[in-house]
């Protein structure tokens, strides 16, 4: 059997995210991870060099010592979507009613318990390391930005209350505005248990962890085909080398929506994210202190959040969308819809729409119909699993995720092989060519309602009708 690959085009590096950019420059080429020019042969193949396919290596040798594991990287590690991450590591607990819906009130609180300490480790694991992601330690708000969205919480604090546990508490608005100097805070969802930090330099610090642990990293190596090989194996297609496999795994993200029928359960979309020069006066004016991150309620979300040096980051989910699976390697470089992006800025928070911009960029985000993580096994190719569909939500559930990929690549039986992400999620996004017309109907009738919802004004029946449409309600 036989897998043709398409080679991913990753930004080149004078469109890289400020993310990367600084990270390279703290911790340049050390020429420990060249570029495959040979055939080899592992025990276990990583595809990958972001969070997942690092997390991954790490967890397949601490439960395993001595497995040989090889990882490729198109580009550099953390050049994907891991480096382009808004950097939020925080649990599960705001995913809670997604999370029942695919294993049930207990299996949810098992995995958002687990998520939680996901933080805790990360943390540890930086710290461990000596890896500085200028993390800060603090609460994330589920806010509602418009009358609107008050109370898109209330399924999820009621699940939450029905499995015995209560991580979240509810804030009024005033509190909801305090938190960050805003007018435009009509209450919201407080999970204390949260973090921000550096995305690439906890990637390029992973890599130098992998290596020193043993794990042979060949960055600037595209995968280009996987084919089955005799006895089981997989040989691995490089553009100048092989490799020979005895599992692989897939850490692809965005790119998995280009496999099999994995694009059916997944839509992959352009996420708009601008970082400011440092402002830390005109923060702390609005009384905004840098430990409180938020995210918004609108199903097209505002991301915001702070720098230790004072820097505000603001995103805008769903700016765009590619025709096919190609969109992850199309939704790159500049933001799409600026102007949409410096918009929300200054309506939520005037005092800063003329701060300096020092980086602006998009990248492709992957949403599956259930917004949450899934992994399985490919069909096509015996041998050869992946993990993808992290919602935009990736640094804190790719640790959940790596202990999956580990147990299945090993053949272990446990609470991860089987738990409720290598469920097939349900729905299903129609394929071409019907999804892009859909999507550029649905996205510009969801501009519209936060147009009108925003300004406190009624949405017309037909665009309400047009925006609600949701892919995880498709069936076969």
């Amino acid at each position: 059997m036989a897998g043709t690959w398409p080679r991913p085009d990753t930004p080149p590096p004078a469109r890289r995210t400020a993310w990367l950019r600084d990270a390279l420059r703290a911790a340049p080429d050390d020429g420990r991870s060249p570029q495959l020019l040979d055939e080899v042969r592992c025990d276990v193949l990583v595809v990958g060099g972001g969070f997942t396919g690092l997390w991954t290596a790490l967890e397949i040798l601490r439960r395993a010592p001595g497995t040989d594991v090889v990882l490729i990287e198109a580009d550099v590690c953390g050049g994907g979507a891991s480096g382009a991450n808004a950097g939020y590591l925080m649990p599960m607990w705001a995913r809670f009613s997604s999370l029942v819906a695919i294993g049930g009130h207990e299996e949810a609180r098992r995995l958002g318990e687990a998520s939680a300490r996901a933080v805790d480790d990360i943390l540890d694991f930086t710290e461990t390391h000596g890896i500085d992601v200028e993390y800060t330690r603090g609460p994330w708000l589920w806010a509602a930005s418009s009358p609107a969205q008050r109370g898109a919480w209330r399924q999820t604090l009621a699940d939450l209350r029905r499995a015995g546990t209560e991580p979240l508490h509810e804030v009024s608005a005033a509190e909801s505005r305090r938190a960050v100097g805003t007018r435009n805070h009509f209450g919201g969802v407080l999970d204390p248990g949260c973090a921000t930090l550096q995305p690439a330099k906890l990637t390029r610090g992973m890599r130098r962890v992998a290596i020193e642990a043993g794990v042979r990293v060949h960055e600037r190596t595209p995968l280009t085909a996987l084919r089955s090989a005799p006895g089981g194996a997989t040989t691995a297609h490089t553009p100048y080398g092989r490799v020979y496999a005895e599992r692989v795994v897939l850490a692809i993200n965005a790119w998995a929506g280009q496999l099999e029928d994995l694009g059916r359960r997944m839509v992959t979309v352009a996420s708009d994210t601008v970082l400011t020069e440092p402002v830390p006066q005109r923060l702390a004016d609005l009384g905004w202190d840098g430990r409180t991150s938020v995210c918004d309620s609108r199903r097209r979300l505002n991301y915001y959040r702070t720098t230790p040096d004072g820097r505000l980051l603001f995103g805008k989910g769903g700016s765009g969308v590619a025709f096919g699976q190609s969109g992850a390697d199309t939704l790159w470089g500049d933001p799409l819809r600026p102007g949409e992006l410096r918009r929300q800025l200054a309506r939520l928070f005037p005092e800063l729409a003329d701060a300096p911009v020092d980086s602006a960029w998009t990248a492709p985000v992957e949403y599956s119909t259930t917004s949450l993580p899934f992994a399985g096994w490919l069909k096509s190719v015996p041998g050869v699993c992946y993990a993808t569909g992290y919602s935009g939500d990736g640094v804190g559930p790719s640790r959940l995720m790596a202990k999956v990929l580990a147990s299945l690549v090993l053949g272990t039986k446990d609470e991860w092989s089987g738990s409720a992400f290598t469920r097939p999620p349900g729905g299903w996004i129609p394929p071409e060519p019907v999804r892009y017309p859909g999507a550029r109907l649905v996205i510009p009738a969801l501009r519209a309602v936060e147009h009108r919802e925003d300004r406190g004004l009624g949405v017309p029946p037909l665009v309400k009708r047009l925006a609600s449409i949701d892919p995880s309600a498709f069936r076969r």
